[in-house]
């Protein structure tokens, strides 16, 4: 292939898919993919890592059943620096050995509330912050909320039914109409008014002025739930405290999830193009690339 062979291929792919470039060259999707693969090698043989200050660890499904894969995103930039088959602490303690060499800089991890990562992290890097992502606490709690609302659906048949969005959505985020249809289903059921409370009342813990005030609240909360004698309220409370520290250092970093979960959309968007990818280290090189990914156009 010739040099501007090559060059008109790799530019046409900055805006359209493997597949509809190699019909536009009459070439075939692997010679794309090669040389996009090649590109990709060449460009992230090294990610350094002596300027991150904050990272997050998160994981997602690369298959159906139990395949995952974990990924660790710079938090400033957005950057996916590794990616590793597997989600268990085995996955990750490689990587955790080389920051804990080379992010000379590294002040805090952004963490979901998984055993796994949680003690993998404090095995290898004990001497950085672990900060429990904001997003990942909220789906824990609305997690909670959802197992209430089946316990309550089985007593109350199907009058809860189609009700599920209302109940995990913000409240302040719903229209008026949504606002009325929630209240009403609320002031029939107090199981369900009392865990749906508490879950609006936990949003407001990342709103404490410093962490005083955030343990004196977190602290409260936690007593709160477990007076309502609501028993997944009262498990949801002992695993907050428990994991408390890793709450409270929210108010040292301050720091944001919310460039991972762009991230985490445009990984979804990526695997429903790839349809499946045979070759997982192309498909590693991909997610380093994706913080420069556009758009693209299917022909």
């Amino acid at each position: 292939m010739s040099r501007s062979f090559i060059r008109t291929a790799l530019d046409l792919l900055s805006f359209g898919t493997i597949k509809s470039v190699a019909e536009y060259l009459r070439v075939g999707w692997d010679c794309i993919k090669d040389l996009h693969k090649d590109k990709l090698q060449h460009l992230y043989s090294h990610i350094s890592l002596k300027d991150l200050e904050y990272i997050s660890v998160d994981e997602f499904a690369i298959a159906k059943g139990h395949e995952y894969m974990t990924v660790f995103t710079d938090i400033r930039s957005g950057r996916v620096i590794h990616a590793v088959e597997g989600k268990d602490s085995n996955a990750v303690i490689p990587f955790l050995k080389r920051l804990n060499k080379k992010a000379i800089n590294l002040k805090g991890i952004a963490l979901d509330m998984s055993p796994a990562f949680f003690s993998a992290v404090k095995q290898e890097l004990p001497h950085i912050a672990i900060i429990f992502d904001h997003f990942h606490v909220m789906k824990m709690m609305n997690t909670i909320l959802d197992d209430i609302r089946k316990e309550q659906q089985k007593i109350h048949g199907n009058t809860l039914k189609g009700n599920r969005f209302l109940l995990l959505k913000n409240y302040d985020s719903l229209d008026v109409n949504g606002m009325e249809r929630l209240n009403t289903l609320l002031a029939v059921n107090e199981p369900l008014f009392v865990a749906h409370t508490m879950k609006e009342q936990l949003r407001a813990l990342w709103e404490q002025e410093d962490r005083k005030s955030g343990e004196e609240f977190l602290k409260k909360w936690c007593l709160d739930a477990i007076l309502t004698g609501i028993k997944p309220l009262m498990r949801v409370s002992k695993n907050l405290w428990r994991r408390s520290e890793g709450l409270l250092n929210y108010f040292d970093h301050r720091i944001s999830n919310g460039k991972a979960e762009g991230i985490n959309n445009k990984i979804k968007t990526l695997k429903r193009q790839a349809y499946g990818f045979r070759d997982m280290d192309y498909f590693k090189l991909r997610l380093y690339h994706l913080h420069e990914q556009r758009h693209q156009l299917a022909g």
